[in-house]
């Protein structure tokens, strides 16, 4: 059995079998043009995202639409864990509902329509834009979505070319926001693909790690609206982007 099909657990016990087959799965990378900077550099790190990226739905969210700490929200364990075993600072620009378009002039928010400047200002050894979900969810045009999100990426690195940039493409969500949707996830993944291939920039597919919400295998992982995760669903994706940072430089 591959390694996606051993990432999918039901909630109970899921944590304890996780962190030994993604050591198996993720094998240590060489050091390349892309990751030079992190793997010199583990001082800092900024995450552009949506409502997976803030921790909403966990019990212990309190947010009110931005980044929160709490005790299983993958991006509040990678600070915790990043601080402690690296020294990481880690400044997260997230916003529940957001998409690619809020990142740009004209964004619904302050803090993400500034995220770009805040990267060049800070100059982070990474940044991980964590996009795509809200765009699904509405039925954005692909098109469009490809637009913003690669015009994104773009901007990113000419902020700050010594940052690394990593996209974390999420897993399927289980629903959509509108009655009628016409495109495919997969049409909004190959987008996410396409501009981690063209911009030269790492990818971490999450849907290698979880099903789509909804399905019988994604039990215990998802709220009930079968596409925010539960704290179960939170503590794998912590485990993937944890392997992924800590092996991604080799021994």
């Amino acid at each position: 059995m591959g390694c996606v099909g051993r990432a999918w657990f039901r909630a109970g016990g899921v944590v304890l079998v996780l962190a030994g087959f993604l050591s198996a799965c993720i094998a240590p990378r060489a050091t390349t043009a892309a990751t030079v900077t992190w793997c010199a550099d583990q001082s800092s790190l900024i995450v552009l995202g949506d409502s997976h990226s803030t921790g909403w739905g966990l019990p212990d969210y309190e947010g009110e639409g931005v980044y929160a700490q709490t005790e299983a929200g993958w991006v509040s364990t990678l600070e915790r864990r990043a601080s402690h075993e690296w020294g990481t600072v880690t400044t997260v620009l997230a916003r529940n509902g957001a998409i690619s378009a809020d990142f740009h002039p004209g964004g619904r928010w302050q803090h993400t329509e500034t995220a770009v400047d805040t990267v060049h200002d800070l100059r982070p050894p990474l940044v991980l834009v964590v996009l795509g979900g809200n765009e699904f969810a509405r039925d954005v045009p692909p098109a469009r979505f490809d637009e913003h999100y690669r015009g994104l990426v773009q901007k990113l690195r000419r902020a700050s070319p010594r940052t690394t940039v990593l996209l974390v493409l999420g897993p399927e969500p289980g629903s959509r926001l509108v009655p009628e949707p016409v495109h495919s996830w997969d049409a909004y993944a190959g987008v996410v693909k396409a501009v981690a291939a063209d911009e030269g920039v790492e990818l971490v597919d999450l849907g290698e790690y979880l099903p789509a919400g909804g399905t019988p295998e994604a039990e215990g992982l998802y709220l009930p609206d079968d596409s925010h995760l539960t704290a179960a669903g939170h503590r794998v994706v912590h485990a993937a982007m944890w392997t992924r940072l800590a092996l991604w430089c080799g021994p």
